[in-house]
């Protein structure tokens, strides 16, 4: 273990990592390091969320609410009027979910989260947790995104009937079916720097705890526009944070060696604009977080800020399960949508990767917000592979929302 200081904030921290690499580590983040032939830049994730944007358009026969009107919803389709429904749904914490003659209402309990201390999954009349096999209840049809506008990448090279239009670059043939999906849920509808709260508190929690998810750019040049080449991976370590919470700039983090969340794509900066030509992606997570996010033509739209960060999204055909299993994990309640819902509209609006045996899309177009800070990566063995390069700005990750109001 190793005293480490960042030479931005000037604050002391531990790394739990032993033996020479801890040393190295340590050097590197106090002197900067010389210059290597090839020029790469090293970044830490510190904030990944799905992509959001909405406008007038985008629900245009208003949203689905919150875990409340989907408590609401349920009852009343157990033939409840909404007087008591809603009498039922509000008195939940004081009696446990019982109507005005006192009777228990199954449907008054929240979906998912796994089972009770008792170990008991049963749900109004079921001996198991529907959330874990959805189909058994029926599509509550939920309303879905509409209108002209998405965050996400053209994935097909096409301009199709679903396809969105991009809101700050003005490209068509924007590929987002996940949007569609979620936009009309509360906890979606909301603009940067807000993110969605079952994605905050997750990522807020999961950072503290889960390796770092790491981005490195190499070039001759990386202050020109030119070929580069861009790579992913996963941390041994965990990113740091600052006093105001931020993740911290100019740490420095050792790289897993193991090749499962190991990408590398052809990429290119053009006007401090970073792309990528299409691949395969692959990052493990940790449990409450993603566990794993994974894409098919992957593509990513990054942009170089003068700081030294990065900010923009990445997305790809995501298998859509994945994302209803992170959700039936966190529950309804962090979660706040209906998660039967959320399965039938993932279902219907899959759009690629169909299964050899029945036909059906198991992967679904999706976008995600993603910011870097500039940080120091090595191999295992300490020997340096990227450079921190820029101080960073003054708020990133889970501090970005909390002092959005905050001149930068």
């Amino acid at each position: 273990m190793v005293r480490c200081t960042s030479w931005r904030a000037g604050i002391t921290t531990w790394l739990r990592i032993p033996g020479p690499l801890s040393l190295k580590l340590l050097i590197i983040s106090l002197f900067p390091a010389p210059i290597l032939a090839e020029e790469t830049r090293g970044y830490v994730i510190s904030m990944v969320h799905t992509a959001t944007y909405y406008d007038e358009q985008t629900c245009p026969n208003g949203t689905n609410g919150s875990r409340p009107d989907v408590l609401i919803r349920r009852i009343m389709n157990d033939g409840y009027d909404q007087e008591e429904a809603v009498r039922i749904v509000s008195n939940l914490r004081f009696n446990g979910g019982r109507d005005d003659q006192g009777n228990l209402v199954g449907s008054a309990i929240v979906l998912g989260v796994g089972a009770s201390f008792d170990g008991n999954q049963s749900w109004n009349g079921f001996d198991f947790n529907p959330a874990n096999v959805p189909r058994v209840l029926q599509d509550p049809n939920a309303q879905n995104a509409q209108g002209r506008y998405a965050i996400g990448l053209n994935l097909d090279g096409k301009v199709g009937p679903n396809s969105w239009e991009h809101p700050i670059t003005g490209e068509t043939g924007i590929d987002n079916e996940m949007w569609r999906v979620l936009g009309c849920w509360d906890v979606y509808y909301v603009n940067k720097p807000i993110n969605p709260y079952n994605e905050g508190i997750a990522w807020d929690t999961a950072v503290d705890a889960m390796p770092a998810w790491l981005i490195s750019i190499s070039g001759e040049n990386l202050n020109q526009d030119g070929e580069v080449t861009v790579t992913f991976d996963r941390a041994l370590n965990i990113p740091l944070r600052d006093a105001y919470g931020s993740i911290m700039t100019g740490a420095s983090f050792a790289i897993d060696p193991n090749p499962r969340s190991h990408n590398v794509f052809k990429g290119r900066i053009s006007d401090r604009i970073l792309t990528i030509e299409p691949g395969t992606f692959y990052m493990q997570g940790e449990s409450q977080f993603y566990p794993h996010l994974q894409f098919t033509e992957t593509q990513l739209r990054l942009e170089l800020n003068e700081d030294g960060s990065l900010e923009g999204h990445i997305g790809g055909y995501q298998p859509w399960r994945d994302y209803y299993h992170y959700l039936s994990v966190r529950g309804e309640t962090d979660g706040m949508i209906d998660l039967i819902g959320i399965y039938y509209d993932m279902k219907k609006y899959a759009d690629a990767e169909p299964d050899l045996v029945t036909g059906e899309n198991t992967a679904i177009s999706a976008a995600y917000f993603i910011e870097g800070v500039p940080a120091f990566h090595l191999d295992d063995e300490g020997t340096l592979l990227a450079n921190s390069v820029g101080p960073g700005p003054k708020f990133s990750g889970p501090a970005v929302s909390q002092y959005s109001n905050i001149g930068q």
